[in-house]
């Protein structure tokens, strides 16, 4: 059989080689993402005078994970969060904010302690929240059963205070027939009697029981 022929050098077949060899590595590379290493981070926030557990505190972080709110006993919990520095601010009205800084590790519990010093006024009786109707609203979308529920809810914030308020959050308790859930607003801009009617819609896991106003949070225009 009759082949061309063709030379290839010994050189120009390790460059080739070569070659190949370091495209593949670059596919490896664009295509092979590490896993997230994650970690949990709980913690208690308390009165700085009396070292009393805080209820419905707002937690947040920085990066963001998720906004929670403490338990009766003061505590919190963010579980499977990507590992890294925090920082942790809990705020609740007739307390000043503070906040911590720690570093959530691969598969262990970090655990923040954050004390709040009480601030002196009335601004909690500032804002006045209300529920003013709430309905379950079930997705029926093949005729088999309810796939989805939701609540809907009618709510009321005024002013009640002296003063304007720059920014305000309500936070409400949801009880369902499998256990609670809560659900936060915010608004700003509310002049002295000035009142804001809302409403918002959330799915639940099953039918909602009550939904109450648990918390209130405001800023007066003369906050830093």
């Amino acid at each position: 059989m009759w082949l061309p022929n063709v030379r290839v050098s010994g050189r120009s077949f390790l460059v080739a080689t070569l070659l190949l060899a370091a495209g593949a590595l670059a596919g490896c590379d664009d295509e092979t993402v590490g896993p997230e290493t994650q970690g949990t981070l709980t913690g208690t926030v308390e009165s700085a005078e009396t070292n009393a557990p805080i209820p419905r505190a707002n937690v947040t972080t920085s990066p963001p994970t998720q906004s929670v709110l403490t338990g009766e006993d003061g505590t919190f919990s963010l579980d499977n969060i990507p590992t890294g520095n925090y920082t942790v601010t809990a705020s609740k009205n007739d307390f000043g904010s503070r906040s911590v800084t720690v570093r959530v590790e691969e598969a262990q519990t970090t655990n923040a302690s954050i004390l709040l010093e009480p601030e002196n006024g009335a601004e909690a009786d500032s804002l006045s929240a209300e529920i003013t109707s709430w309905v379950n609203d079930p997705i029926n979308r093949d005729s088999t059963g309810s796939d989805s529920i939701f609540v809907d809810v009618e709510y009321r914030a005024e002013n009640v205070g002296e003063g304007p308020i720059s920014r305000y959050k309500v936070f409400f308790d949801i009880e369902t027939t499998e256990g609670s859930s809560q659900f936060e607003i915010e608004g700003d801009s509310l002049l002295e009697g000035e009142a804001d009617l809302g409403d918002f819609r959330k799915y639940v896991r099953s039918e909602a029981q009550s939904v109450e106003v648990s918390d209130t949070f405001i800023e007066s225009s003369g906050s830093d």
